[in-house]
């Protein structure tokens, strides 16, 4: 019972970090960002930022890596079968997290360090695509694979950074049938070989 305590209190602590560094960065670059910034902010006393976090980097590697989690499991709960639609549910849960998490998406995304996230979530997808291509017999390693994972990657990360910067004007339906569009050919001749 008081390590479940302990555990609510820690997490209580962690989201008020992540909260104080998320406004922080919708009013300044990150890397004016302190430690003394986000425990201000947070309404903390910095002693409790470094029992949890080396730097405010750390912070958001956190972050980051905890959204390339739920990437990571969105795909890893997908089925890709031949002849049968997959991109469509795909996207629409990447738009859903988006959606409901559209604050913390803004800050990770738009921000000068977000090529290190889109290059976390390409690695993901290689991954799962190398996965794919070797259950279909298609060679996994294929130089132009390589090529078409940078091409999805960057492109829906351009078309999620537009959405986010414009306010999200694209209703999810809308983002989810447009993305689909553009990606299904490629994502076909990813799997296919």
């Amino acid at each position: 019972m008081i390590a479940e305590k302990q555990d609510r209190r820690v997490k209580r602590t962690k989201n008020l970090m992540r909260s104080a560094l998320m406004d922080l960065m919708n009013e300044k670059p990150f890397s004016e960002i302190t430690a003394k910034d986000v425990t201000a902010k947070a309404d903390l006393n910095r002693a409790t930022f470094y029992l949890h976090y080396t730097n405010v980097f750390a912070l958001l590697d956190e972050m980051e890596n905890e959204v390339v989690e739920k990437f990571a499991q969105m795909l890893d709960k997908l089925e890709i079968r031949q002849g049968e639609a997959w991109e469509y549910p795909l996207i629409g849960h990447i738009c859903d997290y988006i959606v409901e998490n559209p604050k913390l998406c803004r800050c990770l995304l738009l921000q000068s360090r977000s090529d290190r996230l889109a290059g976390k979530l390409t690695e993901i997808m290689k991954q799962k695509g190398r996965k794919v291509r070797q259950e279909r017999g298609v060679n996994p390693e294929s130089p132009e694979a390589e090529y078409i994972h940078q091409f999805i990657a960057y492109g829906a990360m351009g078309m999620v950074k537009q959405w986010l910067e414009e306010g999200m004007p694209l209703s999810r339906e809308e983002m989810m049938m447009l993305a689909e569009r553009l990606t299904r050919p490629i994502l076909q001749m990813l799997v296919e070989g």
